[in-house]
């Protein structure tokens, strides 16, 4: 250590900037959209990355009309849009699979990727008796369809580690066990594939079996030679020791990833040069629940990474989840809004927010100005 850092706080030898100063630093701003919000009897959550073809915007997600859960025994729907706002839901794009099928149970939590001339949906999957996830795909030509899958998953959890009673756990596959499983036995969540550096690599979520608490959560990274795979798992695995949903994009040369709510790197934006060793850059508060992004150039693969500046996430605390739309800064040279009057949520409480009547008070009273 030099003299000059001898007279420097551990906290200023780390400092790189000020918040104003970093490219990857922003604040979200929500508003509603049509077509897609809330709407009883029916959940809609987990929207892809919005692409733009055929002249609108196309964007795939989680539906059920299932009240018990908001993500399982679904299909994957999709809607466009001319101008990201009003949105008409179009149909199922993907459904699950017969009796007895890998998939039979549900299809779900999916993202898009648009590669050599064709479109390609990646998406979690579930069998009435497997307690594991499976990744599966399915390929278009158009982002209307038809969308045929592919006959195997093309990933798959770690297959180690026992569980006390699997046919009682359900969807909490990650629970109390007899034996301590690698870190993505009990499942993989949330795949999204992005090409990078001429292959193509699939980031996913995963929970290890014995895992003591829901946000043990980590992101796994596989990567393949093509599309369709075959995919193989990086040695290097978890890249990520935090995380809920995976979030990727490019960035400058490299890719960045928002790291939400789960972990102990939660709440960041991270940047790696090489899509594998992440570091963080900044930290942010109200990340958007499983952010669905325009992303102009997320699939150019051209090494001059823009950012984006909208898309869409789900609100899933109500008794039927929909989905909104968010506005950002996240876009390279762009001018930031960083007013303090623009973000109501700063100087609140969340239990206030979500329970008001329980400290004395009406939601009418929430955000009045004095």
């Amino acid at each position: 250590m030099s003299k000059l850092d001898k007279n420097m706080s551990a906290a200023m030898q780390r400092h790189q900037m000020d918040d104003s100063e970093n490219e990857l630093y922003t604040r979200f701003r929500y508003q509603p959209v049509t077509g897609l919000g809330y709407e009883k009897g029916v959940n809609r959550r987990d929207p892809s990355t919005i692409i733009k073809a055929n002249g609108k915007y196309y964007i795939w997600y989680t539906r059920n009309e299932y009240q018990q859960s908001s993500w399982l025994d679904a299909d994957i729907w999709y809607a466009t849009s001319d101008d990201g706002i009003a949105w008409q839901e179009q149909g199922p794009a993907v459904t699950r699979g017969p009796e007895g099928s890998w998939d039979e149970y549900s299809v779900f939590t999916t993202e898009i990727l648009v590669a050599e001339n064709k479109y390609y949906l990646c998406y979690q999957a579930k069998q009435n008796n497997d307690p594991l996830n499976l990744v599966g795909m399915a390929t278009a030509e158009s982002p209307d369809g038809p969308w045929t899958k592919l006959a195997e998953p093309i990933l798959e959890p770690c297959r180690d580690g026992k569980l006390i009673n699997p046919k009682e756990h359900g969807d909490s596959n990650w629970g109390a066990a007899l034996e301590m499983g690698s870190w993505d036995s009990g499942a993989i969540h949330d795949p999204g594939i992005i090409k990078f550096n001429g292959q193509y690599y699939l980031y996913y979520k995963g929970h290890a079996i014995g895992e003591k608490m829901f946000t043990d959560s980590k992101w796994g990274l596989a990567i393949a030679d093509h599309p369709e795979g075959p995919y193989v798992k990086h040695a290097a695995n978890p890249v990520s020791n935090s995380g809920h949903e995976t979030w990727v994009f490019p960035w400058k040369t490299g890719m960045a990833a928002i790291v939400d709510w789960a972990g102990p790197e939660k709440g960041t934006i991270q940047y790696s040069e090489n899509g594998i060793d992440f570091e963080i850059v900044t930290t942010l508060e109200d990340i958007p629940p499983a952010g669905g992004a325009y992303v102009p150039d997320k699939f150019l693969n051209n090494g001059d990474g823009q950012g984006f500046s909208w898309g869409l996430a789900h609100y899933g605390a109500s008794d039927w989840c929909f989905l909104v739309g968010f506005t950002c800064d996240l876009t390279r040279h762009g001018e930031k809004d960083l007013g303090w009057h623009g973000f109501p949520h700063y100087s609140t409480i969340r239990d206030v927010m979500k329970e008001p009547e329980r400290f004395g008070i009406t939601r009418d009273n929430l955000f009045q100005k004095k």
